[in-house]
């Protein structure tokens, strides 16, 4: 399940700033200053010489709540009330109960359900480039023993584009983001609809 979680993307809360106003200093600000988001993706895992695709859409506040859902094949939720983490396997017809723990915060959903304060003590930027309309920016954790290695944003004409990074498997994951809305959403669009019959598992 930990797997499953980290395969999320990370760094897609954008401000009012230009995209060409960003640098090493303010990266952290750009991202914190939207409070919710929601967006479809298609996500690309590379290891070994293979790829697999697969696609989806992110709910997301900086509450620490956010709703994940994957279509087919995976056909997974995974959802957080900020308190409890769920994970709903419609093909197995079980929904896993935990409590949520600070190694969430570490991997990219936590980047965009965190606070910019626990954002700062978990990462650093690390690099910053601009050419012409596009903008590509890298984070770091500050570390070791986390999942991530290294993750890296880029920005098309203050849009975003994709999200890319390294674990320490040496899976490569790239996102491509369409129709993100910044938009405020009521906390019951982060809920999870358990459908009859499923077998619910507490950790």
């Amino acid at each position: 399940m930990r797997n499953t979680i980290y395969c999320l993307f990370a760094l897609i809360f954008l401000n009012n700033l230009g995209a060409t106003n960003i640098d090493e200093s303010n990266f952290l600000d750009f991202l914190t200053d939207k409070e919710f988001l929601s967006a479809e993706f298609s996500q690309t895992t590379f290891k070994d010489g293979q790829n697999r695709q697969i696609k989806g859409e992110i709910k997301a506040n900086r509450k620490g709540m956010f709703k994940v859902v994957y279509q087919e094949p995976l056909n997974e939720i995974i959802s957080s009330d900020g308190i409890q983490l769920y994970r709903l396997d419609k093909e197995i017809e079980q929904l896993d109960v935990s409590q949520i723990d600070t190694t969430l915060s570490e991997s990219p959903i936590g980047i965009f359900s965190s606070k910019k304060e626990e954002l700062e003590q978990l990462f650093e930027v690390t690099e910053c480039t601009i050419s012409k309309q596009q903008v590509i920016c890298s984070i770091e954790p500050k570390v070791e023993e986390s999942f991530l290695k290294r993750v890296t944003l880029q920005l098309n004409n203050d849009e975003l584009r994709s999200l890319s990074y390294v674990d320490t498997f040496e899976q490569k994951v790239i996102l491509d983001f369409t129709y993100i809305s910044w938009d405020e959403m009521p906390d019951s669009e982060f809920l999870l609809e358990i459908p009859e019959g499923i077998d619910v598992v507490k950790h």
